[in-house]
């Protein structure tokens, strides 16, 4: 346990080396071991700027100021997110990426709001129990292999032109 007293050093150092929760610090001039300390999962670099409070005997970094890279937060098993009276929002400058063999998102809605929405699929399935409905200012279809529609009833309806253009075309 560190001693309160005039040897204790609390301030900013800069991290020279990482290797696990071993640091290496240059505090006020002098090179030092420290331990990182943190209740979070950081993951110090080379570079960055933390607050480490210490006496000769040992040092710990208890803070971090300014980091060099993107930070990190590992944890060794699941995690979880909870705002019980609240919401919870992520916000970046670049992008979001969500990575996983398996992503289920529950909702009673979900709404997507974007300029363009691009998706791939080697196959892609949706059920609908009640309506399906895409309104569009154009709307484009393209198949390389054979287009199957069936239904109960269709109707297909213009206020212009409707078109059929194929070798042959077989009516009932």
């Amino acid at each position: 346990m560190l001693k309160t007293d005039a040897n204790t050093r609390l301030g900013p150092a800069l991290v020279t080396a990482a290797t696990g929760a071993e640091l290496e610090l240059q505090v006020e001039g002098e090179t030092v071991k420290a331990l990182n300390a943190l209740a979070m999962p950081y993951l110090p670099r080379v570079g960055d700027i933390v607050l480490a409070i210490g006496q000769d005997d040992g040092h710990y970094v208890i803070g971090v100021l300014q980091t060099q890279g993107d930070m990190r937060l590992a944890f060794p098993a699941g995690v979880q997110f909870h705002a019980p009276r609240g919401k919870v929002e992520f916000t970046a400058g670049e992008e979001i990426e969500l990575q996983a063999p398996s992503v289920r998102v529950r909702a009673g809605k979900l709404e997507l709001i974007a300029k363009t929405v691009s998706e791939k699929f080697v196959n892609a399935f949706r059920w609908v129990k009640e309506l399906s409905q895409l309104r569009a200012g154009r709307a484009r279809t393209m198949v390389d292999g054979m287009n199957y529609q069936r239904a109960e009833r269709q109707a297909i309806r213009a206020r212009k032109d409707v078109r059929v253009d194929g070798n042959q075309i077989h009516l009932g």
